[in-house]
């Protein structure tokens, strides 16, 4: 899986190459070795590392759960980053887990879990004891790693309030992780425009301000106001719904199934 870093990394560009890692710190001396173009089957940088430049474009760095061609619109895979407000799955204290404050381990009641599908992310304590905190999530174990049917969750900072068995969370996975085409309705928390054609378990950067070319789904006017596209994975389209999520205002008209000038502000 790809590594999360805790660290602060600065991304501010010096303005002596527009598309260089100039100023970036990484993993492995990575700060030279893959720019917004590049893609690479080797992790530089830690997943959602910021990159930024003067025109008011910014990057966030992923890892890619599916293949994508340039400039379509990403998410990350809900059903296997994210868990849904549930009920009843916190374990009391037992060995080394414990829910109680100032603990960083704790175990819950959950099946078919993957070695960190949640690092990176984030505990919401949604109800009852403990509620209203959030913590960030270092790492997880497969389900059955200590206990059988359970996930032991490993978080970066001691929690504040105790959580007892009947406290309810969810989860929020990182939304660099495992990014994919974004669909209407199943993966469509938007974590950025991808810059190249991207394959499947490489790691590159997707776009998340300023201007950006994407996909273009239907007729779309200049100053339109656009939303991810109902009918075409990872594409935009006129907005005609509150309800869908908002990408940018387009900057000219295209072609239907050609790709759009937008200036984004709905993914950062």
């Amino acid at each position: 899986m790809a590594l999360d870093d805790s660290r602060s990394w600065s991304f501010n560009d010096d303005g002596t190459d527009n598309n260089a890692q100039v100023g970036a710190g990484g993993i492995d001396g990575g700060r030279d070795k893959q720019t917004i173009y590049q893609e690479s089957s080797k992790q530089y940088f830690p997943l959602g590392a910021r990159r930024s430049f003067p025109d008011g474009r910014s990057f966030r760095y992923a890892e890619f759960g599916a293949a994508a061609n340039a400039g379509l619109l990403v998410s990350q895979d809900i059903s296997a980053t994210c868990l849904a407000e549930t009920d009843d799955i916190v374990i009391a204290a037992s060995g080394a887990f414990s829910p109680a404050a100032d603990s960083t381990k704790l175990q819950i009641t959950l099946a078919s879990i993957t070695a960190d599908d949640y690092a990176g992310g984030y505990l919401h304590v949604t109800d009852d004891a403990g509620e209203g905190y959030q913590y960030r999530i270092q790492s997880n174990s497969a389900t059955d790693a200590t206990t059988s049917g359970k996930v032991d969750i490993y978080l970066y900072d001691p929690i504040v309030t105790t959580l007892t068995t009947a406290s309810d969370i969810a989860i929020t996975g990182n939304l660099w992780n495992g990014v994919i085409g974004c669909t209407a309705g199943t993966d469509y928390i938007m974590s950025g425009v991808t810059a190249r054609t991207m394959q499947s378990g490489y790691f590159g950067w997707v776009q998340t301000t300023g201007v950006a070319t994407i996909l273009a789904d239907g007729t779309i006017a200049i100053g339109d106001n656009l939303t991810l596209s109902d009918g075409v994975a990872g594409a935009v389209q006129l907005k005609d719904a509150e309800t869908e999520p908002l990408v940018g205002q387009a900057l000219f008209a295209p072609d239907n199934t050609g790709h759009v000038g937008v200036r984004l502000y709905g993914l950062e």
